[in-house]
């Protein structure tokens, strides 16, 4: 009687164990779907956030590293997800960040400057611009170097050295990819002119870019005086920069140097002194810690 009872107790505390399992098993299983349905609502909510946008640029490769097939899936994925051409040039300005700096590293590749009319792995100031300009307008690395003809060159001209748009202040007047906004969006009586023969002959009879020609141009800029974050804070969020020194115009020069700014203070440009592109506080660049300017003023102009 005894071994009956036992083997009774024994199978009741199986099936009892069963039970309790099952029961188990079954929560367990729910608390798993409802985890799973928690985490796609947030990853739903996540993709159309803004952030998450901002968020997978940042958690790129920069472009400088990548290869041309790599740097086409990005180019495709920042146009779906940047379609707004200043948020896609703000974009790809990140993906730009830590390029070596190399200056003069353009050219036609063939002629007087063999250098590539395209590239991603080294950049100075004004390549920076112009190939980001590019980059904004096209989904592949090829795209990007047939839009270069456009943006580096004069109008219907064939592409060589001297054809080449070589100053800031001559591309924003010819280029129909820029256009100086300086007058516009400062009040008159905070911009200031000079008049500036473009690659003038000097006493020596040398030019700064050896070609035969010159242009004279009327410069407007803001001088340093009115360089404040009030004026600023009015600008559009994307914009270009260029920066003026008085003098420079007994050479023929017009620019000391250009990149891009965004809301009103984000400096991206390729550092000559940091030897490589990186992103800064304007007026923390622009003045320094003593308050000291590093030019005596600046043009703006928009990308179109």
């Amino acid at each position: 009687m005894n071994k009956i009872l036992q083997v009774l107790v024994f199978l009741i505390i199986i099936i009892t164990s069963v039970t309790v399992g099952a029961v188990v098993l079954v929560n367990f299983s729910e608390t798993v779907e409802k985890a799973e349905d928690i985490n796609i609502g947030q990853e739903e909510k996540t993709e159309e956030s803004p952030e998450t946008d901002w968020q997978w640029v940042n958690n790129r490769e920069k472009l400088y590293s990548l290869t041309s097939v790599e740097v086409n899936l990005i180019l495709n994925e920042l146009q779906e997800r940047f379609p707004n051409i200043s948020e896609r040039l703000k974009a790809i300005s990140i993906l730009r960040l830590g390029t070596p700096y190399q200056l003069g590293c353009l050219g036609e590749e063939s002629g007087r400057d063999k250098d590539p009319i395209f590239r991603l792995d080294v950049t100075d100031c004004t390549a920076f611009v112009l190939t980001n300009v590019a980059l904004i307008h096209s989904q592949t690395i090829d795209g990007a170097k047939e839009m270069m003809k456009f943006l580096n060159y004069r109008p219907n001209s064939e592409i060589i050295f001297e054809n080449r748009l070589h100053f800031t202040a001559d591309r924003n007047m010819t280029s129909p990819y820029f256009r100086d906004i300086t007058a516009e969006v400062a009040h008159l009586d905070k911009v200031k002119e000079k008049k500036i023969i473009l690659n003038k002959i000097k006493v020596d009879g040398s030019r700064l870019i050896d070609i035969d020609w010159q242009k004279e141009v009327v410069l407007k800029y803001i001088p340093n005086k009115y360089i404040t974050k009030e004026l600023f804070q009015g600008l559009p969020e994307t914009i270009g920069v260029a920066f003026i020194q008085e003098g420079d115009e007994i050479i023929g020069l017009d620019v000391r140097h250009e990149g891009f700014l965004f809301d009103g203070g984000l400096f991206f440009h390729a550092s000559s002194d940091q030897k490589m592109v990186v992103v800064e506080d304007f007026f923390e660049y622009y003045f320094g810690e003593n308050g000291s300017p590093r030019f005596d003023g600046v043009i703006l102009f928009e990308i179109k």
